[in-house]
């Protein structure tokens, strides 16, 4: 059972967010058209949030990690072991970014990192990028 907050933090990033037709990134447009709002396909997992994670580790391979447990110790110290791992082209998959109000924290602190160049909040998960010689931009999309 999710508290009343949660739902009020769909509700606003449901009205914030934007299709693949509000991003003015071409990489996060094409990530959003061929990946995310893909029509599924035979043999991927039914549930949409384990569609998108095997998706992602077929598109990204190697340079792909998940972060996700069920307390943000858990997820901070999966971090710390996973960051220094992580360079241009790698692609971190945090779960749950709206779980509760130290997620949001954690979610943001990652956003705010110098290393850290473009995010993907899509409600339900949180997706970070590490592209040298990109703008900073941190995108919300419907999910």
């Amino acid at each position: 059972m999710h508290s009343p907050r949660f739902y009020v933090d769909y509700a606003l990033h449901f009205l914030m967010s934007h299709s693949r037709h509000g991003t003015h990134s071409p990489f996060v447009y094409q990530l959003v058209d061929e990946v995310i709002y893909a029509p599924g396909k035979e043999g991927e997992p039914r549930e949409k949030v384990q569609r998108l994670i095997s998706r992602l580790a077929s598109r990204f391979k190697s340079d792909f990690a998940v972060a996700g447990g069920d307390n943000v110790e858990t997820i901070t110290s999966q971090l710390g072991q996973t960051w220094p791992q992580l360079h241009a082209g790698s692609v971190l998959v945090l779960n749950d970014i709206y779980r509760s109000r130290r997620m949001k924290a954690l979610w943001h602190t990652i956003q705010e990192r110098p290393d850290v160049t473009v995010t993907i909040d899509l409600f339900y998960l949180g997706l970070v990028f590490f592209h040298k010689g990109q703008a900073k931009e941190d995108f919300r999309i419907r999910f």
